[in-house]
């Protein structure tokens, strides 16, 4: 007809936009909802990783540091190893010296060079170099 409307099927549609509205207006208060929520645990988010960096941060300097402290006690564990081998050494060789001397006493053998054996020992020959 001429765009004329009834004022039952006005009220109607206005109902209808109105609900429209309200529905739009909802979902528009609840993306606005997320949108602040999504910023405040995106915040939180950061700050949780800048707390954990500092402490990351702070234990790789630690860890640094008792590496170099853990190295520094081995090298001296070394050296002081190295050491009580080196008086030990020192030890079994003087006893082997000692023994050595008690040796060539008891069988009668001159101090100091071992003396040649053909003497005592007629048909003794030298090794033979090797052809290799």
């Amino acid at each position: 007809m001429f765009g004329l409307v009834t004022r039952r099927h006005h009220d109607a549609r206005l109902a209808d936009a109105r609900a429209e509205a309200g529905r739009l207006r909802a979902q528009r208060d609840k993306a606005i909802e997320d949108r602040e929520t999504a910023v405040f645990n995106r915040e939180r988010i950061l700050h949780q990783y800048n707390e954990l960096d500092e402490k990351h941060t702070a234990l790789s300097l630690v860890n640094a540091r008792l590496t170099e402290d853990l190295a520094a006690a081995q090298a001296d564990a070394a050296d002081s190893l190295a050491g009580q081998l080196r008086a030990e050494l020192k030890r079994e060789k003087r006893r082997a010296d000692r023994l050595q001397r008690e040796l060539d006493d008891a069988t009668f053998l001159p101090a100091g060079r071992v003396e040649d054996s053909r003497r005592w020992q007629p048909g003794y020959q030298a090794p033979k170099a090797d052809a290799s």
